[in-house]
């Protein structure tokens, strides 16, 4: 899973998914889309880190002054792409980041050709399915929050719920299979705690590397697998 390092990892990554290139992307749609990933995260009651508010502010203030009237721009459907200098912000950071994955990617090249070679069964139908973005994990509990209603917590009563248990729970299911399905960690109707707790079980386990999360397409179904090179 792509785990965001800052507000330009983010954006860069909402261009990806646009499928349009950067110097097209208009600064209406790249904003309306990184305000609705930061409202994903607080609605899992996620923090919010400094950088990535300081970002939508200044995304929002490209917007307002690509709204306000030029002379030289006659054509009423125009529409303002990216500012340069921001655009410039990006391709630099992409450079260095591709260099940096190239390095650890060499890193973990053995241990992977190793664990090919002895989970081949394994490893051809994860193969099928591509790695998982913040964006989609995030969005895909927010689905599970709005279409099974999750339960008011003020209405029922249940037991304290940790992250650590919940890890080992996770872990429990990866043991008796290497891949379960994102929905199969939920009741019917989860409470808002379960929904959360499991995001930071999630989390916990992706960055350490223990768990790859893959889909199939975008906003197709998350499954959870478990990280043949850790074990």
């Amino acid at each position: 899973m792509d785990n965001f390092d800052g507000p330009l990892d983010l954006l860069w990554d909402l261009i990806k998914r646009a499928k349009i290139d950067i110097t097209e992307i208009t600064i209406s749609h790249v904003t309306e889309q990184y305000l609705e990933y930061l409202k994903l995260m607080e609605t899992l009651n996620v923090r919010i880190a400094t950088d990535f508010i300081r970002m939508a502010s200044e995304l929002l203030f490209y917007k307002s002054c690509a709204l306000l009237p030029t002379a030289h721009i006659e054509d009423e459907y125009f529409v303002p792409p990216l500012p340069p200098e921001l655009v410039q912000k990006l391709l630099e950071f992409k450079k260095f980041q591709r260099a940096s994955r190239q390095l650890l990617e060499e890193f973990e090249s053995s241990a992977m050709k190793y664990a090919r070679e002895n989970r081949l069964d394994d490893i051809i139908e994860i193969d099928e399915f591509g790695e998982v973005s913040l964006f989609d994990l995030l969005k895909a509990f927010a689905e599970i929050m709005e279409s099974q209603k999750a339960v008011d917590e003020t209405e029922i009563i249940f037991d304290e719920i940790l992250v650590s248990d919940r890890i080992e729970y996770i872990k429990n299911l990866l043991h008796a299979r290497d891949v379960i399905h994102f929905n199969e960690l939920f009741p019917a109707k989860p409470s808002r705690m379960e929904v959360v707790v499991s995001f930071m079980a999630i989390l916990e386990l992706a960055k350490t590397k223990i768990v790859k999360l893959l889909q199939h397409a975008i906003f197709g179904t998350i499954r959870i697998a478990k990280n043949i090179a850790a074990h």
